[in-house]
């Protein structure tokens, strides 16, 4: 789906929403209460502190990139909507997409602590924390690649060479990163497992995908630059234009990227020239 490039926006403007009940709900135990668990996730609202981070967010996309836009999406999910609303860009006509919504993250994640299931959520991610799906059932990261690259494919329909803005959350936004900067599963764990708050996917941070280069005005095929920004904490990005560059490899490359696997099991070489295979 991805080779089409030439077809994507020119301006993809992803904004993770802002700080909403659940956020709160996993530093405050006491929030939990019997209405708030039998609430489905999709219909969390955003804090006070969330409403005022989209709104500096919307201040500062409307001042840095853009006040008007070619498309707007946003997920289905109540936080992201509300998010949305706040950012308040004039005229703004939103489609609410439902492949936009958040990771499932399996239900232990949606209880207090001392709820979740026996089995370590933290654990089963150690073994692979892009293929695997969250303990207790939930979408791995790779399964909502899958879903996202079904709003690439309306991105390269419906907005060729245009500038487009996306409400989301930080499991989409990470899924773009996978697609747009064909991010491989090395790279992924080595983001998710960062202490670094360069690398995380904060409330209402905006990363800005280009085609077109900062310096030279030139439209390149595919997007070939990005600016990571946070609005209400600037210290929690770097807000400065930095290259995209999806890896290629070469087949020394492949080789010792391989070599880093430790062979667990390998043919016995009796057993082969008992069956006459050499």
């Amino acid at each position: 789906q991805m080779a089409h490039v030439t077809q994507l926006p020119v301006d993809i403007v992803l904004l993770r929403h802002g700080e909403s009940e659940i956020n709160l709900a996993h530093t405050e135990p006491e929030n939990w209460t019997k209405e708030f668990i039998q609430r489905h996730t999709s219909n969390y609202k955003l804090t006070d502190v969330g409403r005022q981070q989209a709104k500096v967010a919307g201040e500062w996309i409307k001042e840095n990139i853009s006040d008007q836009f070619d498309h707007y999406l946003c997920s289905n999910y109540t936080r992201a909507m509300e998010t949305a609303a706040i950012l308040d860009f004039p005229n703004a006509t939103w489609h609410a997409d439902f492949y936009l919504r958040e990771q499932d993250k399996g239900p232990s994640h949606y209880r207090p602590q001392g709820q979740r299931s026996q089995i370590s959520h933290d654990e089963e991610l150690e073994k692979d924390r892009f293929y695997l799906a969250p303990s207790g059932g939930g979408e791995s990261i790779a399964q909502v690649c899958l879903r996202v690259d079904r709003v690439v494919d309306y991105m390269m329909y419906h907005c060729p060479g245009q500038r487009i803005l996306i409400i989301c959350h930080d499991s989409i936004v990470k899924a773009f990163r996978v697609l747009l900067e064909k991010m491989g599963q090395a790279r992924y764990h080595h983001l998710e497992t960062s202490k670094d708050p360069f690398d995380k996917v904060h409330r209402c941070q905006i990363l800005h995908y280009s085609r077109r280069d900062p310096k030279t005005g030139h439209i390149s095929v595919r997007p070939s630059w990005l600016r990571s920004s946070c609005p209400w904490n600037p210290e929690l990005a770097k807000n400065v234009w930095e290259p995209v560059s999806p890896p290629v490899y070469s087949n020394e490359e492949l080789l010792a990227h391989v070599s880093q696997i430790p062979q667990l099991i390998n043919n016995n070489p009796d057993r082969e020239k008992q069956l006459g295979i050499s």
